[in-house]
C-alpha cells in the first residue's frame, strides 16, 4: 500500500513538473509603435473580440442608463476569461473604446506573438527596438492614444500576466 502511495506522489509530482514547461511562440518581431497601435491579432471592436476570444470566453453586459428617457443606454462589454478580463466601452452613438484589461491566461495572444507564459528573452526578441532591463516589469506608453501596456515577470523569467489601458 505505501508502494501504491509514492508511485502516486510521484506521478503528481511529474505531472505538475510537465504543466510549467514554457510555452512555444511564434515570434512575429515588430517595433513598440506599431505594437502600440494595434497590439491584438485581430481589431478592437466588440464583435471582433466576441470572434477571436478563447471558447468559453463570458460576456457581460453592463448598461448604463442616461438620466433623459428618449436616449438609448451606454454599454460596457466585460470580456471574461478565466483569471483574465477585457472591458469595452460602447456610447449610445455606436462608437466603441477599449477600457483596458488583465490578462492572466496563454490562450489570448497579442499580435507579435505575446502570451502569458514566454520566456523574458522571447518577450524582447519579439520586439526589434526594446532594450533589455533587468527590472520584472516593462512599462511601453503610446502617447498618441494615451495607451499603456504592463507587463509582469515572475521569478523564473516567465511572462506571469500584463494589463493595459487606454484606446483611441
Amino acid at each position: 500500500m505505501k508502494k501504491y502511495t509514492l508511485i502516486l506522489i510521484c506521478l503528481g509530482f511529474g505531472a505538475c513538473a510537465v504543466l510549467k514547461t514554457p510555452v512555444a511562440v511564434d515570434v512575429k518581431p515588430m517595433d513598440v509603435n506599431s505594437f502600440m497601435a494595434k497590439p491584438f491579432v485581430h481589431g478592437e471592436a466588440i464583435g471582433q473580440f466576441k470572434a477571436n476570444m478563447p471558447e468559453r470566453t463570458k460576456v457581460q453586459k453592463l448598461i448604463k442608463r442616461s438620466p433623459r428617457e428618449h436616449q438609448a443606454p451606454d454599454t460596457i462589454y466585460n470580456f471574461t476569461y478565466k483569471n483574465s478580463k477585457i472591458s469595452i466601452y460602447k456610447t449610445r452613438f455606436n462608437q466603441e473604446f477599449m477600457l483596458g484589461g488583465i490578462v492572466r491566461d496563454s490562450e489570448i495572444e497579442l499580435a507579435n506573438g505575446i502570451r502569458t507564459g514566454m520566456l523574458r528573452d522571447d518577450f524582447y526578441r519579439s520586439f526589434t527596438d526594446l532594450s533589455k532591463t533587468p527590472q520584472d516589469s516593462v512599462v511601453l506608453k503610446y502617447q498618441q492614444i494615451d495607451r499603456t501596456f504592463n507587463f509582469y515577470f515572475d521569478k523564473k523569467g516567465r511572462l506571469d500576466k500584463f494589463t493595459f489601458t487606454g484606446s483611441k
